[in-house]
């Protein structure tokens, strides 16, 4: 807490894969332009150094080779193949991971809150991040079933995240129908260092061994470091948060030739009342579309045939879905 009122500094943390560098640099202007909250370091997470024009020339943003987080991509294949699930997504754990873990890939001695943003999501409007009584603002994000036209969302009768978040804590509840994903997440070193603990104590192994463990093996995604992480923090710390609902448009399509770019988006929110875009290339689309406990049956049924990009828009909790084309529109 900061006793004159002024806003407490923050690290942020940025992972990319190699699918991401082409906006990266807009991501990274787009924080440095809008965060509130003083920046003490930008340490941006990839395989290879960016180079220009993927980078932005500021003494804050360093670089970290990801081959030197622990756990690597390689550490955790090699924990999926040996106990017999598919390693195949290993990057996508590595990423949900870094971030559970990040004050400890982060130097001694940063601030009290990290701000996780994902490479391919980029701020339009000023934000405060953590306010003058320390408190985290904590995005309420997606609902966790996309139900359309509403904002009064109901808890689902079974979802994959809060499945294997409830195996991974103790007493571990959901607090209301939100996930908290939107691309981003502001990271509390004490809230983190109580959910490591109580992990190792239930599971007797690291939290990013359990983490594995407690995932549902026959999802792509199998578990959610934000679903985990936002319900974590409302039930057991809730002096320490506080939530709040973002307008945002994400675009969402398959990794590939073609397709969006995070520039174009950006383009087309300008003069918007938007306060974030994100423009997403998944891999494996298709089954992530097909197997992702999100989207209920009769919603999924309207997609076309062949999965297409969508534009989705979410408007304090109000979703609308469309077939995201050219000339893009963000707005109603």
């Amino acid at each position: 807490m900061q006793a004159d009122g002024r806003l407490p500094p923050i690290s942020i943390l940025i992972l990319a894969a190699e699918k991401d560098l082409p906006g990266l640099g807009i991501c990274v202007e787009g924080i440095l332009a809008h965060c509130r909250n003083p920046i003490a370091t930008l340490r941006i997470i990839t395989r290879h150094k960016p180079s220009p024009p993927y980078t932005v020339p500021d003494a804050r943003v360093v670089w970290v080779d990801e081959r030197r987080c622990v756990p690597s991509v390689q550490d955790i294949h090699g924990f999926l193949h040996a106990s017999g699930r598919d390693p195949s997504n290993a990057s996508w754990y590595f990423q949900q991971l870094v971030k559970l873990l990040c004050f400890d890939i982060l130097p001694t001695g940063v601030p009290e809150h990290v701000l996780v943003v994902d490479a391919d999501f980029v701020l339009l409007r000023d934000a405060v991040f953590v306010d003058a009584q320390g408190r985290s603002l904590v995005p309420y994000g997606y609902p966790l079933t996309w139900r359309l036209g509403i904002r009064d969302h109901r808890l689902p009768r079974h979802h994959s995240a809060l499945d294997a978040a409830s195996r991974l804590v103790p007493g571990w509840r959901p607090v209301d129908a939100y996930s908290g994903m939107q691309h981003h997440m502001v990271f509390d070193r004490t809230i983190l260092g109580d959910l490591a603990r109580r992990t190792r104590r239930t599971h007797g192994t690291p939290l990013w061994r359990a983490f594995l463990t407690t995932a549902d093996p026959g999802k792509w995604t199998g578990a959610s470091e934000y679903v985990l992480y936002r319900h974590f923090a409302a039930r057991f710390f809730p002096e320490r948060i506080r939530q709040r609902h973002l307008q945002a448009v994400d675009v969402i399509q398959a990794n590939g030739p073609g397709g969006f770019h995070l520039s174009e988006v950006v383009r087309a929110a300008h003069r918007s009342t938007l306060d974030a875009v994100g423009c997403h290339r998944f891999l494996h689309y298709a089954e992530r579309l097909a197997t992702m406990d999100y989207i209920p049956e009769h919603l999924r049924r309207t997609f076309p045939g062949r999965p297409v990009p969508l534009r989705l828009h979410l408007d304090h909790g109000l979703l609308t879905i469309s077939p995201a084309t050219r000339p893009l529109v963000l707005e109603p």
